[in-house]
C-alpha cells in the first residue's frame, strides 16, 4: 500500500485524520495521528515519553509543563495563536509500549504514544483527539487549529526523532 505520507504500520497508512463524533455522540472531534521510525529501542523511547516536564524540548506548541499531582500535570501551551492552559493526566502507562492521557476540566482532548519495536528500532505512533467546543470553534479549528496542529505534531516528532538518535 503506498502512503502519501510515506509512513505505514501493520494497520494501514497513518494520515490526519478527521472525524465526526464522539464517545458522548453528536459532538465534532478533531484526530490526528503522526507516526515515525526512530533508531533507538523502545526503553529509550519510552524514557522520553514518559517524562512529560521536558516536552518542551521537542514539542512545539509546549512553552511550559509542571507536575501538580501523581499524575497530572499542568501546561501552558500556545494553539492557534492563542495562549491557552489546561491539565492533563496520564490513564495508561505500558511500560516501553504506550502512554495515554487525558485532559482535566473544560479542554476536551486526549492522546496517545504508542511504541512498537522494529528491526532498526522503534516504530512511534502520536495520536491526539480533540474539541474546540461550540460552532465557531469548529469553524475555527476547521480553518486554521487543525491545520496548525497537524504541523505541530509532526515538528514535533522530527525534534523528538532527533534527540533520541543524537541528530
Amino acid at each position: 500500500m503506498k502512503c502519501r505520507s510515506g509512513l505505514s504500520l501493520r494497520r494501514g497508512c497513518l494520515e490526519p485524520i478527521y472525524f465526526i463524533g464522539n464517545e458522548k455522540g453528536g459532538d465534532t472531534t478533531t484526530r490526528i495521528e503522526k507516526s515515525a521510525e526512530i533508531k533507538a529501542p523502545a526503553e529509550k523511547v519510552y524514557a522520553l515519553c514518559i517524562d512529560v516536564e521536558n516536552y518542551p524540548k521537542f514539542m512545539v506548541s509546549a512553552d511550559e509543563i509542571t507536575k501538580i499531582g501523581e499524575n497530572k500535570f499542568h501546561w501552558k501551551s500556545s494553539v492557534g495563536g492563542r495562549a491557552i492552559e489546561f491539565d492533563t493526566e496520564m490513564v495508561e502507562s505500558i511500560e516501553n509500549r504506550k502512554l495515554a492521557w487525558q485532559s482535566v476540566g473544560d479542554f476536551a482532548a486526549k492522546g496517545s504514544w504508542i511504541l512498537v519495536p522494529t528491526d532498526e528500532g522503534t516504530m512511534v505512533e502520536m495520536v491526539m483527539d480533540y474539541e474546540i467546543p461550540g460552532i465557531m470553534g469548529k469553524i475555527f479549528d476547521k480553518v486554521k487549529v487543525s491545520k496548525e496542529m497537524e504541523k505541530s505534531m509532526e515538528t514535533s516528532l522530527q525534534k523528538f526523532k532527533e534527540i533520541l538518535e543524537g541528530s
